[in-house]
């Protein structure tokens, strides 16, 4: 008799443990998920420090066959004197890289020896080297740059095949106009137009005019595994779609209003939604978020807002457009980008908050998580923080 009442009680216990579990699961796991997305996403990224082939031995390779091209074409300058030469900072986009002067370094020095530089990215291709002059300006964030090297435009088929590529990802439900398919042509005539791909995802764009910033992966990988399952997005300052390609490719969006003020970056994002065949996703709106896109306030379950180095004047708009609650009160997540010190993230962010919204706003929502997304300047640091306005 003991004995089954043991096995009844140890039947039970298992029941509850079972219950729990399942409990805790559906309770937890999507944070454990996001956390652990977040620190393989910053290992992928990190793996050239930590792997044989890092950064230090492919700069070295690239510098060897800098210094034999340089050689091979008849420089005499010493060693010493090519080291200093050789750029410290440049990034490769597609068949394009930018590149950082060295301080001791002028352009025309730079403009003999760029031939040199394209060749060292072998067995990859570069046909254009550009010299980054001042680097982002003014309100659309345009790139300033200049060519001062670049094959015979004849060989650069790059632009091209980036054009039939995307034609070839057209379904049967993708948007596309005789004026956006002309917009696309023209855009592709242009030696500077590269195609960069990350997590399977394609940004195809004119490099000198828009800009990329590599040091934001980790957040576009954040945005690839943010679940919007039916939901409507609206993204403030979509630029050439850092944020809304990933979201629109893998979180199951119902539609996202893409607001892009730069006309150029307009094209490029239907372009790229397009080749990444979510341009039935996507409604790009071209003009400025504070005048266009009013139809979609008290509409929207997420907002985006991803402009540096502050936009916290366009919070209230921001604000405007989360769906309301039944007494009137804005539900949903705004990401919102800033910059701050590194160890007073939390206090920048709300002293922006209440500043922009007041107190009661402020006191309301929830600061559901803050994301260190790479150094921005001296001592100040580019950070994402979602809010939450809860329904309850």
């Amino acid at each position: 008799m003991a004995m089954g009442r043991r096995d009844h009680f140890t039947r039970i216990f298992g029941v509850l443990l079972v219950i729990c579990l399942l409990w805790f699961v559906q309770r937890y796991l999507p944070h454990l998920r996001r956390l652990l997305v977040r620190k393989l996403s910053r290992l992928k990224l990190l793996m050239g420090i930590c792997t044989g082939m890092g950064p230090s031995k492919r700069q070295r390779r690239k510098y060897d066959i800098f210094v034999r091209k340089l050689r091979e074409g008849g420089c005499a300058k010493d060693d010493t004197e090519i080291e200093k030469l050789f750029p410290r900072h440049f990034e490769r986009i597609g068949h394009v890289v930018i590149v950082k002067l060295n301080n001791t370094v002028s352009l025309n020095e730079f403009a003999q020896c760029a031939k040199a530089f394209a060749q060292s990215f072998y067995p990859r291709a570069v046909s254009v080297v550009l010299v980054d002059l001042h680097g982002i300006a003014g309100e659309l964030r345009e790139p300033q740059l200049k060519i001062v090297w670049s094959a015979d435009p004849l060989s650069i088929m790059e632009p091209k095949d980036s054009l039939k590529y995307a034609l070839r990802q057209k379904a049967m439900d993708s948007v596309l106009t005789e004026n956006d398919a002309r917009k696309f042509e023209i855009c592709t005539n242009s030696k500077t137009f590269a195609t960069h791909v990350e997590n399977g995802i394609r940004y195809s764009f004119d490099v000198c005019q828009a800009m990329f910033c590599s040091g934001n992966g980790v957040e576009r990988m954040h945005f690839a595994n943010i679940v919007a399952k039916d939901e409507v997005v609206v993204d403030m300052f979509s630029g050439i779609g850092y944020f809304t390609l990933p979201l629109a490719v893998h979180g199951c969006v119902k539609i996202i209003h893409a607001l892009e003020k730069n006309e150029n970056s307009a094209v490029y994002l239907k372009f790229n939604a397009l080749q990444n065949r979510v341009s039935h996703l996507i409604n790009v709106l071209h003009g400025d978020n504070r005048e266009v896109g009013s139809e979609l306030c008290g509409q929207c379950n997420r907002v985006i807002m991803g402009y540096l180095p502050s936009c916290s004047h366009f919070l209230h708009r921001a604000l405007s457009f989360l769906r309301l609650s039944i007494s009137g009160k804005p539900v949903g997540t705004i990401h919102y980008h800033f910059v701050a010190p590194k160890n007073h993230a939390r206090q920048v962010l709300e002293e922006q908050i209440k500043s922009a919204l007041g107190d009661i706003v402020f006191h309301s929502l929830r600061v559901a998580d803050i994301r260190n997304v790479k150094s921005y300047a001296p001592k100040q640091f580019h950070f994402v923080a979602d809010l939450v306005f809860p329904s309850v």
